[in-house]
């Protein structure tokens, strides 16, 4: 498929929003592992109902992103080897945007360095449309290759979907071609000071007009009622605002790659978003980076901070966090009439279509991703939010996990996991000209700017830019 005039553009920033803070990580209540089986025991157990053995002697090259997931899954590569006799030599590891860069190089000239890597949706369109990445669809449905413990459908099926496309730009969104394997999702919601809010007698707004009023109370002496990100191009819009703007039916382009944010849903939320984020947040909010919205809040200075989930596991550490016990996980705003809505971005693994030999290949990913290592992978390397439904209710993940945000993360997590969560952002290539205009109307806005106006300008640049590049027409 060919996108006429412009190349995809990978969706991703150059602060990273989706690597979680190491030390926010290492600092975590740690999920004990004594129950765990030994890696002897886990290699016999696989070996009896699979012939693991089929493609021994052959290697994987890997390149990874430097990510929380990859720091889980180095210490059990050597297990795959004893397991399967296929090599992995040492991983290139590179920061994101390096990465992504050396990814990119190496499959569109056809190198063929690499076997498998590190992808997700929106990035992958890129690889999928060019024939750089390898269906995978064949591989699971065929027995002699995908062993009968390995339970696909214990992987939860919106993250599934969110890595299948057709390859029809505008839509075809879990549909077509399996094109990576999801091993680390991240979703939205609003995390909250349950003090604040029972001192105050309230509770987690569900619409945004809620949300403002909300806000407003919180906001007293040295604490503000909210922060959010407000940098332009780093992820402003991605996370929580679009979450609430499609919980109130909102469409950020029709199939035809129009531009529908400034519809009157999508200027209703952006004023009450906005308004608020002026009345009861930061006074620089227009420079407030993702990490610097979640160390805020973890230092107690906001009543809430809507973003990313797995951020909790710094909110309720003791040792880093001034809040730890006083936190509160719901859905994102929406209208009375929809369902709550979140945006969601998963890691995943994929396989190059240039893969010097692509079942053992297959063999990796299939290894990677079975219950076996990725429970190893969140008890012992903390890989949160785990893929699998399994994971999730393991006993020692729930030990854990399931104390985080005063007992609500893991059933608003797993509700968005199971209902809510959906990829935000419609199948094409301009992705981040599209948000970065929207961040700057949303900035506008926030400043006093009127709202449709604001809107309208943004998608009238967008438009133009997709007109320009060929990709719609009219």
């Amino acid at each position: 498929m060919s996108t006429k005039g412009g190349h995809m553009s990978l969706h991703h920033r150059t602060t990273n929003r989706r690597r979680f803070l190491m030390g926010a990580a290492g600092g975590a209540a740690a999920v004990t592992s004594s129950w765990l089986p030994t890696r002897t025991d886990r290699i016999r157990a696989m070996q009896d109902s699979f012939d693991w053995k089929q493609f021994s002697g052959a290697q994987v090259r890997l390149i990874l992103n430097k990510h929380p997931y990859t720091e889980s899954l180095l210490p059990l590569l050597p297990e795959f080897t004893e397991l399967t006799g296929i090599e992995v030599p040492e991983p290139l590891i590179l920061p994101e945007a390096e990465y992504f860069q050396k990814l990119l190089l190496d499959l569109s000239t056809g190198a063929g360095e690499f076997d498998a890597f590190m992808t997700g949706p929106q990035v992958h369109w890129t690889y999928d449309s060019a024939g750089w990445t390898e269906p995978l669809e064949g591989y699971l449905g065929d027995t002699n290759l995908t062993s009968p413990d390995y339970d696909a459908a214990d992987i939860f099926e919106g993250l599934m979907a969110a890595n299948r496309w057709n390859l029809t730009l505008g839509s075809g969104i879990g549909e077509g071609s399996q094109w990576a394997i999801p091993v680390m999702v991240e979703t939205y919601v609003q995390s909250y000071r349950k003090d604040i809010y029972d001192e105050l007698g309230i509770e987690a707004a569900t619409t945004i007009e809620g949300w403002r009023e909300n806000n407003a109370k919180a906001t007293s002496g040295d604490v503000k009622g909210i922060i959010v990100r407000g940098e332009r191009g780093g992820g402003m819009t991605g996370t929580g605002f679009i979450s609430t703007f499609l919980g109130y039916g909102g469409q950020v382009m029709d199939e035809g790659l129009v531009t529908q944010f400034n519809s009157p849903e999508g200027v209703h939320v952006a004023e009450e978003y906005c308004a608020s984020v002026r009345e009861s947040g930061p006074e620089g909010w227009a420079s407030v980076t993702w990490y610097e919205g979640q160390e805020s809040f973890a230092s107690g200075a906001y009543a809430q901070y809507m973003d990313c989930d797995f951020f909790n596991a710094l909110y309720d550490d003791p040792d880093k966090s001034q809040v730890a016990g006083n936190v509160g996980f719901a859905h994102c705003p929406h209208a009375d009439d929809h369902d709550p809505v979140s945006g969601l971005w998963t890691w995943a693994l994929a396989m190059s279509s240039q893969a010097q030999d692509k079942n053992a290949a297959w063999y990796f990913l299939q290894w990677a991703t079975m219950k076996e290592q990725m429970t190893v992978a969140t008890v012992e390397g903390r890989n949160y939010n785990p893929t699998r439904a399994s994971v999730f209710n393991d006993p020692t993940v729930q030990e854990t996990m399931g104390s985080w945000a005063n007992g609500t993360y893991l059933p608003v997590v797993l509700e968005n996991l199971d209902k809510y969560a959906k990829v935000a952002w419609p199948a094409q290539p301009e992705t981040t000209f599209l948000s970065t205009a929207w961040d700057q109307a949303l900035q506008e806005i926030w400043a006093g700017g009127d709202a449709k106006q604001a809107l309208d300008n943004a998608k009238n640049n967008v438009d133009a830019h997709m007109k320009d590049l060929g990709l719609i027409t009219g």
